[in-house]
């Protein structure tokens, strides 16, 4: 049996520049204890939502923002949230 080793792809510094730089942005989708839906633009990645839960239990707020605008919610007004990619 005859095994092939690939190695992925490198980006070349251009490539990678352009990767890291780049801004990201999500929709947020807030859902409410009394069934209300909220939806925001977040300049953040999904990746984000663990440390927004952290923070939610730490100051009791769910706190998003973008380049322009920033949204505080009282945690316990929050029954759940997602947040979806809208860039690539």
């Amino acid at each position: 049996m005859t095994g092939y080793i690939t190695t992925p792809r490198r980006m070349n510094r251009d490539e990678y520049e352009e990767y890291v730089n780049r801004d990201i942005y999500s929709i947020a989708e807030i859902v409410f204890i009394d069934g209300a839906k909220h939806e925001f633009m977040v300049k953040a990645s999904p990746t984000v939502v663990p440390h927004l839960v952290k923070e939610m239990k730490n100051t009791g707020f769910l706190t998003l923002w973008n380049d322009t605008d920033t949204l505080c919610i009282r945690a316990d007004q929050v029954k759940h949230f997602s947040m979806r990619e809208v860039t690539k």
